[in-house]
């Protein structure tokens, strides 16, 4: 929901934001009266950050405070407070965190207590806080028998007081899956996990979910999903990001906000090539051998990446559909037109698949799950693009952006400018971070993304390699002695 002020509706400058409220909720009773102490910090806030992350199962943030009051004590602080926090970019979206709304932040830790210098008594230091579930999942155990589709038991985790019992929104993809699971005293967020590593995708043919909590709510979805919707077209970009000059103005010579938005202040790439670490982790190739005790059956499942690559979503598509060869990593032949994807045995996996554990339900095929659970996985492990960007309010975790890197290479005065055809094009947010600057009134994000497919195909490799026949004999270190002698 848009802030309902006009001047909170009118973005003044890129980074603009309005922070309405940053309360502290004591565990103690105000004077007096039956309802909690409340201390309003806004005046004493520099900085609030927020994170998101689609591999944390919650929020987390800080705010750094420059306490003149003693509030640290006069609350006093003890890692038991609740905070409210409303903050939003104008125009856009609201991150509300309000009691009324039943829907606050909890403090866990309070660090770096020191003095600001000088004669002053105001003391600086940093609270800590996350969601009030990550409270919940930490004092709750799990022991239950949950049965069919696994939205349906994640639904109930999240909602049921007995569990999580959260208020927030949960977004879930269906699954294809039908299935019995009995839970042995497990923590809720573990519990999650374990399901989210036995989820099919209704409308995709990938495996393996993830659960995460944006701004906005809670998501039970696969990484596929983030790329595309509906099971058949790409996801659009949310925000597209170009090197450009700052204060862009408009042909009237005010500025452009909306692409000065675009215009990130700073970007780096880590870990884009990484062949060794990718081959261990089966991303090329990985076998996996199942063994059904109940059907004394033992069954050798091969994967690989080239032939495979063009049955999933990737970040870049065609014309809104899936891409088959244009690939992060090119088909390289090493030896008599062998390719990495051509050695399954770079990842051996062995698990047991037993039937019948359950009369009316099965179990996920494990072949269904975890080869391209493993390759998606190292797939969006490297290619990393960290930028910092103006802030947003409207952007989260989970959704896809695009990145226009002008080609390095010189050109002719007269020339135009080419992107760069493979770190160019879409990426899909990883983690997010919010920092709202109140001293200096600034938004900016530092957001980490990956990409998992090049706009321009990459060239493909030589079938035919040059290789030398004659083999260096083993020598003996015994008559390499000798020749000192």
């Amino acid at each position: 929901m848009a802030a309902s002020d006009n001047k909170d509706n009118i973005i003044n400058y890129a980074g603009d934001f309005r922070l309405k409220t940053c309360n502290i909720i004591s565990f103690r009773k105000a004077e007096g009266s039956e309802k909690a102490f409340r201390a309003n910090i806004l005046p004493q806030t520099m900085t609030v950050s927020l994170i998101e992350d689609v591999t944390m199962p919650c929020i987390n943030g800080s705010i750094d405070v420059a306490d003149g009051q003693d509030f640290r004590t006069m609350l006093p602080l003890t890692g038991n407070e609740r905070i409210e926090l409303h903050v939003f970019t104008p125009g856009q979206p609201e991150i509300k965190y309000i009691e009324a709304l039943g829907n606050t932040l909890n403090v866990y830790k309070v660090d770096k207590i020191r003095n600001s210098g000088g004669t002053a008594r105001t003391q600086v230091y940093r609270i800590h806080f996350t969601s009030k579930e990550a409270i919940k999942n930490s004092i709750t155990r799990i022991s239950k028998a949950f049965e069919g589709p696994i939205e349906n038991m994640v639904n109930e985790i999240v909602k049921d007081d007995k569990f999580l019992g959260s208020t927030k929104s949960l977004v879930v993809e269906p699954t294809a899956t039908n299935t019995k699971f009995v839970i042995p005293n497990l923590k809720p967020f573990k519990t999650i996990k374990f399901l989210c590593n036995h989820a099919i995708a209704k409308n995709y043919t990938n495996a393996g979910y993830l659960f995460y909590e944006d701004t906005g709510g809670f998501n039970f979805r696969s990484f596929e999903s983030m790329m595309a919707m509906g099971g058949h077209t790409a996801r659009p970009i949310t925000e597209a990001y170009a090197m450009q000059p700052a204060s862009v103005r408009t042909p009237d010579k005010n500025i452009d906000v909306e692409k000065d938005l675009q215009s990130p202040d700073s970007y780096s790439f880590v870990d884009v090539v990484n062949t060794l670490e990718e081959l261990n982790a089966g991303l090329y190739a990985n076998r996996l051998i199942t063994h059904d005790i109940y059907n004394k059956q033992i069954k050798t499942f091969d994967y690989d990446y080239h032939d495979n690559f063009g049955a999933y979503f990737h970040t870049e598509h065609e014309d809104g559909g899936k891409v088959t060869e244009k690939y992060l990593r090119p088909l390289v032949f090493l030896e008599e037109e062998k390719a990495f994807s051509d050695y399954p045995m770079a990842k051996l996996m062995s698990v047991v698949d037993t039937k019948k554990v359950h009369n009316d339900y099965e179990f996920t095929p494990p072949e269904d799950i975890i080869p391209h659970k493993i390759t998606q996985r190292a797939q969006l492990a490297n290619f990393h693009l960290l930028m910092t960007v103006p802030g947003q309010t409207r952007i989260n975790v989970g959704e896809m952006i695009s990145f226009a890197l002008p080609d390095q290479r010189p050109v002719a005065h007269d020339e135009a400018q080419k992107l760069n055809p493979y770190y160019s094009g879409r990426y899909l947010l990883l983690s997010l971070k919010h920092n709202f600057d109140v001293v200096n009134q600034k938004h900016t994000m530092n957001i980490r993304a990956v990409k998992d497919s090049v706009p321009t195909q990459m060239p493909e490799g030589l079938e035919v390699l040059e290789k030398k026949e004659d083999k260096a004999e083993a020598i003996s270190l015994y008559d390499l002695d000798e020749l000192w002698d």
